[in-house]
């Protein structure tokens, strides 16, 4: 019942940014199993519609590099408002991630939508712009930005940790994170994602969130 409701308010969900927005519905798509009528838009259908929002002076996306060790490209998007401040983040994908999307594609949504995010234009929303009054210097804006984003990434890599199990708490001694540490040290040659820049911590992001399902009872007889 649930999965046939979800499908009748993607289908309206589809046709409504179509419409308004003058995009491809078929390019719409819900990727989110958590959230089943959260939209994912291809990077084209971003910049079109921050392009109608009027808020932007440019917007770019482009490929960044690709990871080898990890099968992985990275994607960078740049957006800057109309009062000259910019935005930039990354967007990841793994080879062969989904069967559905093209790697590239997939990245390269990524890394607009959290470029847009970061501006104050939330894409899941499309149309809905949040002013940002920090009245900083541009330097100090983006380096504001920087340490924000920063903040962010780290608190998401800390929750996927806990979600997949390289992270636990155990009573009586507290905090467990060497399975976290082992796996940077294998996959990143370092012990701590700190120092990581934006590339790499939504590297460290994507390679997490594919990790299998941590069963707490596995290993219980």
């Amino acid at each position: 019942m649930n999965t046939d409701r979800n499908m009748i308010n993607q289908e309206a969900i589809r046709r409504e940014l179509g419409e308004k927005f003058n995009i491809d519905p078929e390019r719409i798509l819900f990727l989110n199993d958590k959230k089943p009528e959260e939209p994912w838009l291809p990077a084209e259908a971003l910049m079109t519609i921050a392009r109608q929002s009027g808020e932007f002076q440019a917007i770019d996306e482009t490929v960044e590099q690709y990871i080898a060790p990890l099968n992985q490209i990275v994607h960078r998007a740049t957006v800057i408002k109309k009062d000259g401040t910019s935005f930039g983040r990354c967007g990841v994908a793994t080879i062969g991630e989904r069967q559905d999307i093209d790697d590239h594609a997939l990245a390269a949504g990524r890394a607009l939508a959290a470029a847009l995010t970061a501006a104050g234009f939330n894409p899941l929303r499309p149309g809905a712009v949040v002013s940002l009054e920090l009245n900083l210097p541009r330097q100090e804006y983006s380096q504001a930005d920087e340490a924000k984003s920063r903040t962010t990434d780290l608190k998401r890599i800390h929750a996927i940790g806990i979600e997949k199990g390289l992270i636990q708490f155990i009573p009586g001694a507290g905090k467990d994170d060497r399975g976290y540490r082992q796996m940077l040290k294998e996959k990143y040659g370092v012990g701590s994602a700190v120092a990581f820049d934006g590339a790499e911590r939504a590297s460290l992001i994507n390679y997490m969130e594919q990790l299998p399902a941590y069963d707490e009872f596995a290993d219980v007889a």
